[in-house]
């Protein structure tokens, strides 16, 4: 399902950016819409999203509103994650498996809207 591919997207970006700290720290930094090309390849990066959204019935504005929380979300994390800023006695993983599972919960009460 679309959600599946989400989630998949999810730990896809996760695994990317605790493996290769320097790279994902250097991802943060730049502006992606600065010039036409970074726009270009950051849309085409998004339309993915938009095309798992469109299936499952949720509006481009919607997803605009999605990609940017998941977005932030992941870098987040993830960020986070990489600096040891977390702190307790759960484990991460479950962590961030139940923030996933929340996002996803909400997106769905965006389908036809």
């Amino acid at each position: 399902s679309g959600y599946d591919a989400i989630r998949a997207m999810c730990y896809a970006f996760h695994e990317y950016a605790i493996e290769n700290q320097g790279v994902f720290s250097t991802m943060l930094w730049y502006n992606q819409f600065e010039n036409e090309q970074m726009n270009e390849v950051t849309s085409k990066m998004f339309s993915i999203f938009f095309k798992i959204t469109k299936s499952l019935n949720i509006s481009q504005d919607n997803c605009i509103h999605l990609v940017r929380m998941f977005r932030s979300f992941l870098e987040g994390f993830a960020l986070l994650e990489n600096h040891n800023a977390f702190g307790n006695t759960q484990l991460i993983k479950d962590s961030f498996e139940l923030s996933i599972d929340i996002l996803i919960e909400g997106a769905k009460k965006l389908e036809g809207k």
